[in-house]
């Protein structure tokens, strides 16, 4: 008898216990104010707050650095790359370390070139030599021309630095021989409305593209893109996630 008494004695003892560490941790976070008489924060509240929105930044800015290096998921915008890829397509992009390869489809800047041109003649007209990253930042998001704006396109790699790219009798030749092309069966021309010349030698750190669908795609053939600086050059399309009947790898 005496040892349930015992027990229910220590079980009643730690109940108060629990409740009484309840109100404890309650008194930590808010405790009454000596003018108003009203239940406030205490700077415990407050440190726990910081934490969490410490906590908050460190993992916005880990994501931001994942999509800006390392990879990305983009949309197919149009049908230039039928039939590989189609309008509406979602892809995964690599970033970190990539350099472009003959044969790969990637994902670049259309704008890239006239963009630089644009910061060139913001830091002419500054007495600089170039601008610096916050100038660029700022000028891209005030007052830069709305055909300037970042768009990309998907495309194809054809020709590598210091390949020759000639488009003769329907074929695509790199260095003198036809390229094999198994994902195209059609003839391929030269742009009329381009002043791209043929044979042409693939400048250094740029590479030459083209879309799957070559009658309609705005292409290296074209004056407005051309050679595409390796700057230009988001990543190389790995993965397509997105219709859910077409998931794979893309080639």
């Amino acid at each position: 008898m005496n040892e349930n008494n015992e027990e229910i004695r220590n079980e009643s003892t730690a109940a108060k216990a629990a409740g009484g560490s309840s109100e404890e941790e309650k008194k930590i976070w808010f405790q009454k104010s000596e003018k108003s008489n009203m239940m406030v924060p205490t700077a415990a509240f407050w440190h726990e707050v910081l934490e969490w929105v410490v906590t908050l930044a460190v993992a916005f800015a880990v994501a931001f650095a994942i999509k800006l290096f390392v990879f990305d998921i983009v949309k197919v915008d149009g049908s230039s790359m039928v039939p590989t890829l189609h309008d509406g397509d979602r892809l995964i992009v690599t970033k970190l370390g990539y350099k472009p390869k003959q044969g790969d489809i990637i994902i670049l800047d259309s704008t890239y070139k006239k963009r630089m041109e644009y910061f060139d003649n913001l830091a002419e007209d500054k007495g600089k030599d170039e601008l610096s990253f916050v100038e660029k930042f700022f000028a891209e998001r005030v007052g830069m021309p709305a055909q300037l704006k970042k768009k990309y396109y998907v495309k194809r790699v054809i020709a590598l630095p210091g390949q020759t790219v000639d488009i003769s009798n329907g074929h695509v030749y790199v260095d003198g021989e036809i390229l094999d092309e198994p994902y195209y069966d059609g003839k391929t021309s030269p742009l009329s409305s381009s002043s791209m010349t043929y044979p042409l030698t693939v400048e250094e750190n740029t590479v030459f593209v083209m879309g799957d669908n070559r009658n309609n795609s705005k292409d290296s053939r074209s004056s407005d893109l051309g050679l595409v600086p390796y700057e230009a050059v988001l990543g190389k399309s790995q993965l397509r996630i997105w219709p859910l009947n077409a998931i794979g790898t893309t080639k």
